[in-house]
């Protein structure tokens, strides 16, 4: 059996899994950035893994992109691993839906639980004025998601040498569920959302498609030394470095990698990341995340 594993990560987590993967069952390792504007995706492998993190309960723009861009998959083993540091919620089945429109099965889809790497509402009185900040974890709590995550890594390897079929993991199904019929997904969710990235406009978008507009709340300070990190690590191409620093142009997919990855912890998202502690997969370079564009 031949195996392509294709990734897409912004702070590291789902690149070292997909590496692990594909290390452990002789794969081809292809990141999703770097075919996602092809007109048709297509590969001679008998298998094919996606490796992705969960963003707002489900998959990343970037990556429903791609699974709608899948073709000739009827007669291929298909399975996915989604990174979460919160919950999988629905992003495997969600993902199963896509697949299966474009003609093929999601054999099975597992969850694998990584380190928080986005913002969350901060807590207590300093909450009302620094409303989102970075999640910080301990030294322990990160070994042990790192040493369980390796540990689930090697359960999914097994079944996917043995071309096995199974389940598609979900969590609080009927809440996500509930959310959709009532469509509040694209009325409530899209203009909170809209608001805490700095937008301020109307929008035809899509829940899911206005996550590109979510760039607003990003700026720099005056530790930027403009080295080109950012625009270098930045997924979409999204950022141009000016005289004054980074530009956002509104092809964002909320990685956060600019923000995570910067040297000089210059870049910030609205007004509670400042001096937040950054994230990034310790086995993972930054070298590394420059690398997704090419391979």
């Amino acid at each position: 059996m031949s195996t392509t594993i294709y990734y897409f990560s912004g702070t590291g987590n789902s690149l070292a899994v997909a590496r692990e993967l594909a290390e452990c069952l002789q794969a081809e390792f292809i990141s999703i950035v770097s075919v996602v504007s092809k007109d048709g995706i297509v590969t001679d492998s008998d298998q094919i893994g996606i490796v992705f993190p969960v963003y707002n309960h489900r998959i990343p723009f970037i990556v429903k992109r791609f699974a709608e861009k899948l073709r000739e998959i009827g007669s291929k083993y298909v399975f996915a691993v989604c990174t979460y540091g919160d919950s999988p919620c629905i992003s495997l089945e969600y993902l199963s839906g896509i697949i299966h429109k474009a003609g093929g099965n999601l054999a099975f889809g597992i969850g694998i639980k990584m380190p928080y790497n986005y913002i969350l509402p901060s807590k207590g009185i300093s909450g009302l004025f620094r409303p989102f900040v970075m999640k910080e974890i301990s030294a322990q709590e990160l070994d042990r998601l790192i040493s369980g995550s390796r540990e689930k890594l090697e359960m999914i390897c097994a079944a996917v040498k043995s071309n096995r079929v199974g389940s598609v993991e979900v969590e609080h199904r009927g809440i996500e569920h509930a959310v959709d019929f009532l469509n509040l997904r694209e009325t409530l969710q899209k203009s909170v959302w809209l608001k805490i990235g700095g937008f301020r406009g109307k929008t035809d978008l899509s829940y899911i498609e206005c996550v590109q507009l979510m760039d607003h709340s990003f700026f720099s300070t005056d530790q930027c030394i403009r080295c080109g990190g950012c625009v270098r690590v930045c997924p979409t191409n999204n950022i141009t470095m000016t005289d004054s620093g980074p530009r956002w142009n509104h092809r964002c997919e909320q990685c956060f990698a600019c923000l995570q990855w910067c040297p000089k912890q210059a870049i910030q998202f609205g007004a509670g990341t400042d001096g937040g502690k950054r994230y990034h997969h310790p086995d993972v370079t930054l070298s590394d995340m420059f690398a997704q564009k090419n391979k």
